[in-house]
């Protein structure tokens, strides 16, 4: 493996002055050396006048994980951190013997609300030991024990004569420091000063300012610019195009053809089939693309269409085949026996990520290295995709990582590195590949689409006794029909089915639980309806009684479901939950777990004559364990309720025969910000943990049923189709 020196990381680079976010552009995307491996990373270093600058390993899209990361390195290392630079790490992980980079202990990559969680034992060990090094270098210095020194504020302090020493000043001194790592003892929580401590984005002022710290505004010097026609049909191809007559116009420097990847298209397309055009601007590529006359065969896909799909997995409750995935006990008993029942169905179209800041990537391809700029959820992927592509080895890849405008789970994949990778080999020289509006939508890896048919029992005393549920969906996700209450109770049936169909799915924010939430907490309020019980004492009963279960799903936790119910209560307190209300106005309560975290919500809404309806209020309590930066906490809260908000309210990609019409803002409505609701007030809940759990996904999935379930508290209608813009 090749070797890169902790000494290197702490001495590179130039000074920085104040707060700012800067990205690194070095090292190269190497291996380090045999301590890094070991949770010993590069968490600080120094400017060349003395200044810390922490090093953060996690991509950021928004999620604060930036922020987040630096509190955890400042905690460690007794630094404050309102004096320091922050940075991006490069990749530390490791390159195997086939040129593949992976992860080391140091977690690189954002996804499934577990970069905080997974991050905190290695950076607390990591930031520990740097903390260590400085104090047995000062004490090597002075000829004292460690034990008679301490750190604060970046600076080595003698306890009993009140002599100090910089980590700046120590830096030297540390390169001839060794200790065993098993010896370090990580700070008390008790003495945090940071970690709990409300943090603001630390690169708030750059992003407001326009300082360009996002991968759309980087340049490099000789770049080309590439604007790509990929197959609007799903899993299509391309027939003919007019190359000869656009590679004559002005600014262009070649025409393109990209192939599917993988070529098999019944595979999980990669790569669309497509045409781009190479140029000297953006402009220019763009227009010249613009022109190109293409025939497309998109004979595959002639059947996937939105409203097709959803009237086959209808069609497959009533009548179709199902995969049993979740049974206990003798649900058809518990029915025969059930004093109440409901049959419900309910459905919903696909979900487009519509990230902020469409795709883009610039590579730089040589005959055996490679350079990549990027704003990616992983930083291994890139240089693996640099191999998978141009076949240059992972430890030759240079890559410079950046923020990014969202991503929701779609810049995890690969198709927008890939395509820069492969032209920049092709014309030997820089290209920055950039996505329209229209590309990103129409080539979207976007949400399923499904219905749900839930029946529930309830006994004579008003419980619930049995449990029955049907996924028909376009893709084979089957947590719902695994998960709560499927796997709790003693009567109980989770099946599913799948419609084949050419779309090629992809992680949503909260992806299953996204949309399953809202059926299993839609379908439990009708239950609490149905058994005469008010839904806020009928879902807090459920939960007590249920206690703590093994989560089926990933991560395969403890989920102790009298949190839950703490959390029900906390939030119909909070908000008023029960009072009167006007008429036309009405209370929504839901709870969900999302991978690693909970969320509960509470609605208040008023009805806007008989199809609209204004969210005045939201009230959130959020599980998610030790929080580290609660004012990011709060954000992420917020943030997946105006998601949640804008999805239920509007969603809906539309297919026509293979082909993604709603591509663009005008046809593919959001939420406008007049419809936000004037107050959210979110609770963090404090349950004794020690450790940090979830929160960029979790609050999105719980707030959906608590918004239709107001909406029927408000005005008698139920929701069982969304978007609700078109089914109210």
């Amino acid at each position: 493996m090749t070797a890169l020196s902790r000494r290197n990381f702490l001495k590179s680079g130039t000074a920085f002055a104040g707060l700012t976010v800067l990205v690194s552009n070095s090292p190269a995307l190497l291996a380090t050396d045999s301590e890094l491996h070991h949770g010993i990373g590069p968490c600080l270093r120094f400017s060349s006048e003395g200044l810390p600058i922490l090093c953060v390993p996690t991509p950021d899209m928004g999620q604060g994980m930036m922020t987040t990361a630096a509190q955890i390195i400042a905690e460690e290392l007794d630094l404050e951190l309102s004096a320091v630079s922050v940075e991006f790490l490069p990749f530390v992980g490791v390159i195997d013997e086939n040129g593949v980079a992976q992860d080391g202990d140091l977690i690189q990559g954002a996804g499934g609300s577990h970069s905080t969680m997974t991050l905190w034992p290695a950076l607390r060990k990591t930031s520990a030991y740097v903390r260590a090094l400085f104090i047995e270098a000062a004490a090597q210095q002075w000829a004292v024990s460690s034990n008679s020194l301490f750190t604060d504020d970046g600076y080595v302090i003698n306890r009993k004569t009140g002599a100090q020493l910089s980590f700046g000043e120590l830096d030297d001194a540390v390169q001839t420091v060794s200790l065993d790592k098993q010896t370090i003892e990580l700070k008390p929580i008790k003495d945090f000063k940071v970690v709990g401590k409300d943090a603001t984005n630390v690169a708030a002022r750059d992003i407001v300012t326009g300082e360009p710290v996002f991968a759309s505004d980087i340049e490099v010097p000789g770049m080309l610019h590439a604007a790509i026609r990929r197959c609007p049909h799903l899993n299509g191809k391309i027939v003919s195009f007019n190359k000869g007559t656009i590679e004559q116009l002005l600014g262009v420097v070649a025409v393109e053809k990209i192939d599917r990847y993988p070529e098999e298209r019944e595979e999980f397309r990669v790569l669309s089939d497509g045409v781009a055009v190479i140029a000297k601007t953006y402009w220019q590529a763009r227009k010249a693309a613009d022109a190109l006359e293409i025939e497309w065969d998109g004979d595959i896909s002639k059947d996937d269409s939105t409203d097709l799909i959803l009237e086959k997995c209808n069609a497959l409750l009533k009548n179709g085949e199902f995969k049993q995935v979740q049974k206990r006990g003798d649900v058809d008993a518990a029915f025969e026996r059930a004093d109440k029942t409901i049959d419900v169905t309910y459905t919903h179209p696909s979900w487009a990520h519509t990230c902020i800041e469409p795709h883009n990537c610039i590579a730089d391809v040589k005959t055996d290295t490679a350079e990549i700029w990027v704003g990616h959820q992983t930083m291994s992927r890139p240089a693996n995709i640099a191999k998978k592509f141009a076949g240059i080895d992972a430890a030759k890849v240079t890559g410079h990582f950046y923020r990014m405008g969202t991503g929701f789970g779609r810049k995890y994949v690969e198709d927008f590195v890939a395509e820069a990778v492969i032209l920049s080999k092709r014309v030997r020289a820089p290209v920055k590949v950039t996505w329209s509006r229209e590309d990103e939508i129409e080539q979207d890896y976007p949400n399923h689409m499904g219905a749900y048919r839930v029946r529930a029992a309830i006994d004579d005393k008003g419980d619930l006794s049995g449990w029955h549920i049907k996924t028909a969906l376009d893709t084979g996700r089957d947590w719902v029909a695994r998960d709560f209450p499927a796997n709790t109770m003693d009567n109980t049936l989770g099946e599913v089915a799948r419609v084949p169909n050419n779309i090629s799915r992809g992680a949503w924010r909260g992806p299953s639980h996204n949309t399953g939430a809202w059926v299993v907490q839609s379908a439990l309020n009708e239950a609490a309806y149905a058994a005469g019980r008010d839904p806020l004492e009928f879902l807090v009963a459920l939960y007590k009684q249920t206690g703590t279960v093994r989560a089926p799903n990933w991560p395969n936790m403890d989920i102790d479901f009298r949190r839950h119910a703490a959390m029900l209560e906390k939030v119909a307190s909070e908000s008023g939950y029960g009072k009167k209300m006007p008429s036309g106005w009405g209370h929504g309560i839901a709870v969900h777990h999302t991978f690693v975290g909970t969320c509960a919500h509470v609605i208040e809404l008023e009805m806007v004559g008989d199809n609209d309806y204004r969210v005045h209020k939201v009230t959130s309590a959020i599980d998610c364990g030790l929080a580290v930066n609660p004012l990011g906490v709060r954000a992420q809260v917020e943030s997946g309720i105006m998601d949640g908000l804008c999805a239920a309210k509007y969603g809906n990609l539309v297919f026509e025969n293979g082909v993604p019409v709603t591509n663009n803002f005008d046809s593919y409505r959001k939420m406008r910000i007049d419809e936000a609701p004037a107050v959210v007030d979110v609770h963090i809940m404090d349950f004794g943990d020690t450790d940090p759990k979830g929160t960029g996904e979790i609050s999105l999935p719980p707030l959906i049923p608590a918004l239709t379930n107001a909406i029927f508290a408000a005005s008698r209608k139920r929701v069982r189709t969304l978007p609700i813009s078109e089914n109210l």
